[in-house]
């Protein structure tokens, strides 16, 4: 098992590519913000072309979620602010029962 991390910035999704018979852990985001006071983030997840809301971020109430998401192949993560990053952290582990996400 070793840590994982990727920054996601406004308006730039980031595909993650899980190396072939590793999992991705997601377990949490957390909120880089450079926009307006009050301003919330949805963020959202993309696999097999289905994009999905997972959460959300808002400086003032909730600057970081926790999650349990694991992924054994490619997605895309992104988020709705126009200004600021996102931060994912989790870590990457192998596959070692053939963890099915099917």
């Amino acid at each position: 098992m070793e840590f994982w991390g990727a920054e996601v910035q406004a308006g730039k999704p980031l595909i993650v590519r899980p190396d072939e018979n590793d999992l991705i852990h997601i377990s949490q985001a957390s909120l880089d913000f450079k926009g307006k006071k009050g301003e919330s983030a949805l963020l959202f997840v993309k696999v097999d072309g289905k994009k999905l809301v997972i959460g959300s971020l808002s400086q003032e109430k909730c600057p970081q979620i926790t999650f349990d998401l694991v992924f054994e192949k490619e997605f895309e993560l992104s988020h709705s602010l126009e200004r600021g990053n996102v931060h994912f952290l989790g870590y990457r582990s192998p596959n070692l029962d053939g963890y099915p996400l099917r």
